[in-house]
């Protein structure tokens, strides 16, 4: 008698005490809903509806974990509440699983929430789900959220938003960090999209808005391959919400980074081996050298662009720079280099008289055509060159910036992808809109190099043209990341925060398509793995990491932070992080440091490209997630400049240290 009335009032309190029995027909569930108060936001648990509400007012979001419809929902059958000083953790079983989903928060971030789910199936998962994300309005029509920006493949884990009922700005951040286990039981991964995003075909992520919903969706079908019997992570996300939304692009782009940064401080961050550039930067300066890797015309020896590369047509990115890392690295080190001289020896012949500016091409066509950020690429080249004493790149870079600023007055600082030399018109073609801001940097370092207020009136009028793009600056992210540079210098130049707002947008573009997760499933567990942790899309909308783009953003960023002094946390500490795993990471690049199976030694995307050389320290233009094989474009020795420059301040580090 006295133990069914304590299994009276435990069922009544808190179920799953004292061992007591589920009477038949009968449902248990906590009869208190928990209530916390974060901010302005109240959160709650209802029992009812199987949903995590967090309000404000009558408006909010409903939480349900696992998405995808009724038979999914694990908080409809939640048995058993354990509260913590700031975590809930609602636990139970279904018809399928045990569960157990945990719900935090951060008593002195208010808005800010995490979300994990762990469910050890019994049986079969009934269903793959309806595609429906884990976050739904309520009171509230679809129309009134606003996706601000939209994950990119891969590199996107979040999805910034204006929830215009809750007048909130909301972030929310999965954490594939965490899933990794997931999609190693699942055969699953982030290739596997289930939001695509604009320009990247069938690519996309796992997180993004579909109809009234937003948030997480588990790759496709993958819930239907969790073992049973095995308790598995499926979940693990964070939701930040902040009073009020952003009135225009630059505090958009401010909001998002102050949200951004800090969610990054409460992420897992991994510890990656220290790499040995020197080393691979001896090995490189080998290899690139080998007559399999090198074009002779005209009495010159050049530097094909790839590894394997069947054409006879060098290019003057490749040569120029590649000559700019070894030129780096050899100052630091004391040392000179025949591959050195033989390459300055090769930069005038990229020069056209016709058209009055270096080419990226050989030799004189009547009808050459450029990309814009080819063009402003190969001119910073020259630049870097140029800061270390170099005469002959100097002299080169002087003689042909008249025709970028040529391209720029045709265009109006609206950099066409592709244009013809000597008639400068991008006439249909698609605008490189941050390639304004790769040459507001380079006509600030020209200004540097000459002291003439031409080119600083130049880098001022052109950063201009980053304006009004919002989430969509970005084309080739290198550039991306020395418009941020540029901004921020000019911003310390005169004074102006409209330069500072600019700076700020970049930046935000930016870190929108970088990694702020490491991969932890399928190849990246292999031998002694790999990391891929800050890796960078080199274009929003590809998905995977390249050596060129991402060390000349960290160049960038490097120049950023000089200029940073006293800026606050939020727009300094991602900086800063991208800078510190860039070296780290990008030694994955390169095939010898790569578990076996991870690439693969036969390339594809080109026709003109076969084969990789797994044993060469040059780097691979594509290195991937677990799920995928890296290498298949192949070995881009037009990026091995990369090599150089973090072997360069690798030395600098031993000296100073």
């Amino acid at each position: 008698m006295m133990k069914a009335l304590q299994c009276l009032i435990a069922s009544a309190l808190f179920f799953g005490a004292l061992g007591c029995s589920n009477p038949a027909g009968t449902v248990r569930r906590p009869a208190e809903a928990p209530t916390i108060t974060s901010g302005l936001y109240r959160m709650s648990f209802d029992r009812n509806k199987g949903t995590i509400d967090i309000r404000r007012g009558k408006q909010g979001l409903a939480i349900r974990e696992l998405p995808g419809g009724s038979n999914l929902n694990l908080l409809s059958s939640v048995r058993k509440i354990k509260r913590g000083t700031a975590s809930w953790r609602l636990s139970g079983a279904t018809k399928w699983a045990s569960f157990s989903v945990t719900v935090g928060w951060w008593p002195s971030i208010p808005g800010l929430f995490s979300l994990s789910a762990r469910v050890k199936p019994t049986k079969d998962v009934p269903s793959a789900g309806n595609g429906d994300a884990d976050i739904s309005l309520l009171n509230a029509k679809a129309s009134t959220l606003t996706e601000y920006a939209a994950a990119p493949p891969i590199a996107g884990s979040n999805i910034f938003l204006g929830d215009h009922a809750l007048n909130s700005a909301i972030l929310y951040m999965a954490d594939y960090t965490s899933l990794g286990q997931y999609f190693e039981r699942t055969n699953s991964g982030v290739t596997q999209a289930n939001f695509p995003y604009p320009g990247a075909g069938d690519k996309g992520s796992l997180v993004g808005v579909t109809g009234g919903t937003f948030g997480y969706v588990p790759p496709p079908n993958s819930l239907l391959s969790l073992p049973n019997k095995k308790s598995t992570l499926v979940v693990r996300s964070y939701l930040y919400l902040q009073p009020g939304l952003p009135a225009d692009e630059i505090a958009q782009a401010d909001t998002y980074l102050r949200m951004l940064d800090t969610v990054y401080a409460q992420i897992a961050k991994p510890s990656i081996p220290s790499p040995d550039w020197q080393g691979a930067a001896a090995n490189a300066m080998t290899e690139l050298s080998d007559p399999a890797n090198t074009v002779s015309i005209g009495g010159h020896t050049y530097l094909r662009s790839y590894v394997s590369d069947t054409r006879n047509a060098p290019e003057l990115i490749t040569q120029a720079g590649v000559l700019a890392g070894i030129q780096a690295y050899e100052a630091k080190n004391g040392s000179a280099s025949t591959l050195a001289t033989t390459l300055d020896q090769d930069l005038p012949t990229f020069y056209d008289p016709t058209y009055q500016t270096v080419t990226n091409n050989l030799p004189h066509d009547p009808k050459a055509e450029g990309e814009s950020w080819y063009f402003v690429d190969n001119l910073i080249s020259l630049l870097q060159l140029a800061r270390g004493g170099d005469t002959t790149a100097r002299d080169l870079l002087l003689k042909s910036v008249g025709a970028v600023i040529t391209l720029a007055h045709t265009n109006n600082y609206v950099f066409p992808s592709n244009f013809q030399y000597g008639i400068w018109r991008g006439g249909q073609s698609a605008p490189e809109p941050d390639v304004a801001g790769g040459y507001s940097w380079l006509m600030l370092g020209i200004y540097d190099l000459t002291g003439d207020k031409t080119y600083l009136s130049e880098a001022e009028t052109s950063i201009g043209h980053v304006a009004g793009k919002g989430f969509a600056l970005s084309y080739e992210t290198h550039m991306t990341a020395f418009a941020a540079a540029a901004a921020q210098r000019l911003y310390k130049l005169t004074g102006d925060k409209t330069y500072h707002d600019y700076a700020v947008l970049a930046l935000a573009n930016l870190f929108h398509a970088t990694r702020l997760w490491d991969c932890t499933y399928g190849a990246c567990l292999k031998g002694a793995g790999y990391y891929t942790f800050m890796g960078l899309n080199p274009l929003p909308w590809s998905d995977y990491i390249a050596m060129k783009e991402q060390y000349e953003a960290w160049l960038a960023l490097r120049d950023y932070l000089n200029y940073a002094s006293g800026e606050p946390s939020y727009l300094t500490d991602l900086a800063q992080a991208f800078v510190t795993y860039s070296p780290l990471t990008l030694q994955y690049a390169l095939p010898p440091r790569l578990p076996s199976g991870a690439a693969s030694s036969a390339a594809g995307e080109y026709s003109f490209v076969s084969h990789n050389n797994l044993a060469w320290d040059i780097p691979l233009e594509d290195l991937r997630e677990g799920d995928a094989t890296s290498g298949t474009i192949g070995q881009e020795i037009y990026g091995a400049g990369g090599v150089f420059w973090f072997a360069a301040a690798a030395a600098s580090s031993e000296k100073t240290g």
